[in-house]
Parts: C-alpha cells; structure tokens; sequence
C-alpha cells in the first residue's frame, strides 16, 4: 500500500503557511489605501479578512487530519482533546475578531482609548488561552518523543516556543512568525506520509 490519504492535508498546510503572512501585508495596504484614498484610519473589512477566514478554515482541515493521523498511525490519543479545544479557539478569535470590527465600523468613530484597551484586553486573553493550550499539546508530544518521528519532534518544540511566547504577552507578536513554521512542518508530517506507509 502506497496511497497517502494525507496529501491534500499536506498541501493545504503548505498553503496556509504561504497564506498568513500575505492576511498580514494585505492588512497594512488595505490601511495605506484606506487612509491616502478616503482619508479613513478606522477599523475596516477586506480582503486580508476574508483570506485570514480561509486560513482558519484550512488550519482547522489540518489539525483534524494531525489527530487522525497520530491516532491511526502512533495510537496516540493524548492531545485528541487539546487539538479540539484549539480549533475551537481558532474559530471563536475568528469570529469575535470579525464581530468587533464591524461593531466599531458600525459605531464609528470611537475614542481611541476604548479601541486600543478593548483588543489588549481580548488579544491578552486569547494569546495566553491558546499559549496555555500549546504549551500542553507540546509537553504530550515531547513526553512521547521516543514513538514519534523527527518532524512531529520538530512540530512540538515549534509549538512549545509559541506558547512561550504567547504566554508572556509581550513577546506574542514572536508567535506569529512561528505559524507559517508551524504549517510547513505539518505539511512536511502529511506528505512524508507516503514515504513510511510505503514500508509497512
């Protein structure tokens, strides 16, 4: 048997590895745009949003196919529910995040004052929630180590940094750059796949 039924997983985390980082330069050319074409430097809905949506959507594909995959392959069912709670997480911050900008779009103008303490507060809360959850899906992996293949090591020490990082708030931005890593490594893990079912 050689058929990798993770190809397209593979695939799509590659794609949201090149992805996220484009949601991020997209943001700041909607805001250039924004401000020397209407004179606007409120919040705002674009194009960055929407492919921010279809990054979580391929985000939440994969780590539904990680978990099928340590499951059928490595009968590891230890982060089973940590990756559940991380999918949920992505789609709530996606959803509150699209909710309060077109609450302040609809609302606007609002004191700025409000603006930047309402998204420390929920950035704050939702960097240390997910940091929380990484760090947890890490340390299983790496209390494991020994069953697993080199590149979920890799994936797990990623994913420990993360939640280092998001954990102390200050240093979350670190995190970010971290991602497309992150995504790169789980495409690695699908695509591999085909390699080691060819041997069994």
């Amino acid at each position: 048997m050689n058929e990798n039924r993770y190809t397209l997983s593979g695939w799509l985390a590659i794609g949201a590895a090149v992805l996220f980082p484009l949601v991020f330069a997209m943001g700041i050319i909607q805001a250039i745009i924004a401000i020397r074409s209407f004179n606007y430097s409120g919040p705002m809905l674009g194009p960055s949003d929407f492919i921010m949506v279809l990054v979580t959507a391929m985000g939440v594909y994969v780590l539904l196919k990680l978990r099928q995959l340590l499951n059928e392959r490595y009968d590891f069912h230890d982060i089973d529910i940590l990756i559940l709670v991380s999918i949920w997480w992505s789609i709530m911050f996606q959803a509150i995040s699209i909710s309060m900008k077109i609450v302040f779009i609809v609302i606007w103008p609002v004191s700025e004052l409000v603006l930047v303490v309402l998204n420390i507060t929920v950035l704050g809360a939702a960097m240390v929630t997910i940091g929380i959850v990484d760090i947890m899906i890490a340390m299983r992996l790496l209390r494991a180590k020994e069953t697993l293949n080199d590149l979920l090591k890799a994936f797990a020490y990623v994913t420990l940094a993360a939640g280092v990082f998001e954990v102390s708030i200050i240093m979350s931005p670190l995190s970010l750059l971290l991602v497309p890593v992150s995504f790169v490594i789980l495409g690695m893990i699908f695509l591999k796949e085909k390699e080691e079912v060819e041997f069994v």
